[in-house]
């Protein structure tokens, strides 16, 4: 579980990321961002249904929440990031994952 203060939890904030952020993608997922002046990084989560049922659907926050737990602290500050997993993340491993999130986090160039 990311640590509260790296949670973006509000609607109004899924919104406004969506709206008004950049956005880079692959085949396992697709990365919104927006750099504000935030003090930690915030990161959102988010499974269409597309994707599968509930349990499904669960199961691809849980390995991307622990993913981004683990490249926390390689983002740079200042950053509100929300990764929206697309069709078959439920079939890729943990290392899949991870490398996807690395390869749309440096394109977006958010690593340190």
């Amino acid at each position: 579980m990311l640590k509260k203060e790296n949670r973006l939890k509000k609607r109004k904030s899924f919104a406004y990321i969506h709206n008004k952020g950049k956005r880079v993608g692959n085949d396992v997922l697709t990365l919104a961002f927006v750099n504000a002046n935030v003090r930690e990084v915030k990161i959102g989560f988010s499974v269409s249904k597309k994707v599968g049922n509930s349990v499904v659907r669960h199961r691809a926050i849980r390995k991307m929440r622990a993913v981004a737990r683990e490249l926390l602290p390689q983002i740079d500050q200042n950053n509100t990031i929300i990764f929206t997993a697309k069709e078959g993340i439920d079939k890729k491993s943990n290392q899949e994952i991870k490398d996807a999130m690395t390869n749309v986090l440096s394109r977006a160039r958010i690593l340190k």
